[in-house]
């Protein structure tokens, strides 16, 4: 009996450290530019300091769907991947509107935001509803994009990401099919708010 559980704790620890481990960045084709691109944690990232400082108001473009050709089986129906291109532009919009203007038209301090969800993971919520499943992370679900900003009048990039990132083993997002990538979503426009207020001295 001693021997089953050491040679189970041992499995639940291999599954949970592979569970953590983010996919390797693949790059799509949809940014505008990837050669400023740098290694931040698990991203790529373009942000020199004071980039966003002049922009105030944000023309914000619909999400699209650019997977690369590698991405195969996402279990996604068309349906699906409209929910996630709205979902993911309401979460924008909706971090940023209170305070930074959304406008239509290209001008000065106008910013325009590109986005694509470049690969998808649905939850499996069964395995998430299993105490030991969870806590090993097998069932989460995860999102990849790609994303930049740039000037709305002459189309030089501003600031660029590419992201692959999974839902927490800590909430019951994975508990829908869609929740863990929805709260990634969330969370990424989370932080572009928290940086345009850095930025802005806010």
């Amino acid at each position: 009996m001693k021997s089953t559980t050491v040679i189970m704790a041992a499995i639940i620890a291999t599954v949970m450290f592979c569970g953590c481990q983010e996919e390797q960045q693949v790059t799509t084709g949809f940014l505008s530019d990837y050669s400023r691109l740098q290694p931040s944690g698990q991203a790529l990232r373009y942000l020199p300091p004071g980039a966003l400082e002049k922009y105030s108001m944000f023309i914000i473009d619909p999400v699209v769907v650019h997977f690369h050709a590698r991405v195969k089986g996402t279990q996604a129906s068309s349906q699906d991947l409209a929910h996630l291109k709205q979902y993911m532009y309401a979460a924008v919009r909706d971090a940023i509107s209170d305070r930074y203007a959304i406008v239509a038209k290209p001008g000065p301090a106008v910013a325009r935001v590109r986005i694509a969800i470049t690969n998808i993971k649905a939850s499996k919520v069964l395995q998430n509803i299993i105490p030991m499943a969870k806590a090993a992370g097998t069932g989460l679900g995860s999102a990849s994009m790609e994303a930049e900003l740039v000037d709305s009048q002459t189309g030089r990039q501003i600031a660029a990401v590419v992201e692959t990132q999974t839902g927490s083993r800590l909430s019951f997002d994975g508990l829908s099919k869609w929740g863990d990538a929805e709260a990634v979503m969330k969370g990424w426009a989370k932080r572009f708010r928290k940086r345009l207020d850095e930025t802005h001295g806010r």
